[in-house]
């Protein structure tokens, strides 16, 4: 009998320390360094998105590429609450051919830092801090274009909403520009971007393949809030981790995204392919 009670006091006090165990892991900070999973889903139709694409401009000879991508380096998780330190860093350049040659126009360079929150299962938030400079290239230089300086440091506040259960999510944000430097004798600076859009996936081949379309709009405060507008419907494989490769047709309209042309505007239809990692 004495042994009976002896055993059963030693698995009851691993039970009791096992259960304690599980309550303080619930309420432990967990840190971890390069995570697979952003936080935040690309913003699908931003035609400055971080990642690499290349797109054929219909109903003319030319091409619009960019390489690069979003970064997680630190995650920070307390329960359901996560924080999501990230890098991100891009180059966007068009490409126009003209027989058997091609040469450059345009050359882009975007960095951003990116702090992602995780305040429930629907909403997010996310913070960051970039640069961009905007450059003409030799090729464009020596065809005549007139060279201006286009460079901008910005902070960003972003809110996406999120909803599994009907395959989309929307988010709304301002791009706040303290230093904007273009033509000299203009300053621009302390000037806003309001941008918002959203993604919709209506159709599920499996948990991998799907077709989304998705619209993403800006206006430009430093241009008397203009738009530019991208709406975009394609097929997309996607992983877990929010990894994707896209094949899609995109319309864009309004004020020009390349900053060497930044108060003209351009209408436009293209085909591309796009990964996303």
């Amino acid at each position: 009998m004495n042994k009976f009670l002896v055993v059963f006091i030693i698995i009851s006090t691993f039970s009791f320390k096992n259960n304690y165990a599980q309550t303080i892991d619930t309420t432990q900070v967990k840190w971890g360094v390069l995570p697979q999973k952003k936080l935040v889903p690309l913003f699908t139709a931003d035609a400055r998105a971080h990642r690499i694409s290349i797109q054929r401009v219909l109903g003319n000879n030319s091409y619009l590429g960019s390489m690069g991508g979003i970064f997680p380096l630190i995650q920070v998780q307390k329960n359901k609450k996560v924080l999501q330190l990230c890098a991100a860093a891009s180059t966007y350049l068009s490409l126009k051919r003209t027989g058997n040659h091609g040469s450059v126009e345009n050359i882009d360079f975007f960095a951003d830092v990116y702090l992602d929150a995780k305040i429930t299962n629907y909403f997010l938030l996310r913070l960051g801090t970039g640069h961009t400079s905007q450059h003409l290239s030799d090729d464009a230089i020596n065809k005549g274009a007139v060279f201006a300086n286009y460079a901008r440091d910005y902070h960003q506040l972003f809110g996406i909403y999120k909803n599994k259960k009907y395959d989309f999510f929307v988010y709304s944000g301002i791009v706040f520009n303290y230093n904007f430097k273009t033509v000299p004798g203009i300053n621009i600076s302390n000037t806003p971007i309001i941008q918002f859009g959203f993604e919709h996936t209506p159709i599920r081949f499996s948990k991998t393949q799907s077709v989304y379309y998705a619209a993403d709009i800006k206006l430009r405060g430093e241009l008397n809030y203009q738009n530019t507008h991208h709406f975009q419907l394609g097929y997309r494989l996607q992983k877990k981790n929010l990894k994707a490769l896209r094949i899609a047709c995109d319309y864009s309209a309004g004020l020009e995204e390349r900053g060497q042309y930044y108060t003209g505007f351009r209408k436009f239809s293209s085909i591309g392919l796009y990964l996303e990692f």
